[in-house]
């Protein structure tokens, strides 16, 4: 037990001294970040009535079409950045090797072919799921990354951040 909560230590303290040193940059130029803006997020969601969850299962269900659009609550940057018309996201549900249905795929419907995008969901947030939708520039210097929140009654709100860096962030 004591070993345990020491690595839970040690991985805690190394956790907190990634990216620039201490002294070298500050929050608005953290690994090379050139300028910043925060976002808000409001949609809705379309449950896929054909993937059910588990029997008995709660809380978050992501198969369907997430749809929401994002607007700049604060913008930090020379120019203000511009976000799409609307941004969407597909969960789909498969079935795990027991035939038990679960959601392992998420697309970005605006651009399928876009290999420098990444979507996931999580239960949490202050909604039922929280959604992670992170895009990069072609050269990585350029993230959207919005966190859209499902709530119980398949409305969207949730946050997220733009950020200009000078060098690549897609990481990998």
């Amino acid at each position: 037990m004591r070993l345990a909560s020491a690595l839970i230590f040690v991985s805690a303290i190394c956790g907190c001294t990634s990216g620039d040193s201490p002294g070298t940059a500050d929050a608005s130029t953290a690994n090379g970040r050139v300028c910043s803006a925060t976002l808000t997020t409001m949609g809705s969601f379309a449950p896929d009535p054909a993937a059910t969850p588990p029997v008995g299962s709660t809380g978050c269900w992501p198969a369907g079409v997430w749809t929401f659009t994002a607007a700049v609550a604060d913008n930090a940057c020379t120019k203000p950045p511009v976000p799409e018309a609307q941004y969407q996201f597909k969960g789909t549900q498969t079935n795990d090797m027991n035939g038990d249905p679960i959601v392992n795929m998420f697309t970005y419907l605006n651009d399928p072919t876009n290999s420098r995008v990444t979507v996931k969901v999580s239960e949490g947030g202050s909604g039922l799921c929280e959604g992670e939708l992170t895009i990069y520039s072609a050269d990585g210097k350029t993230v959207w990354l919005l966190k859209p929140e499902l709530n119980a009654d398949n409305t969207i709100t949730g946050d997220g951040e733009y950020g200009e860096f000078s060098t690549d962030q897609w990481p990998f």
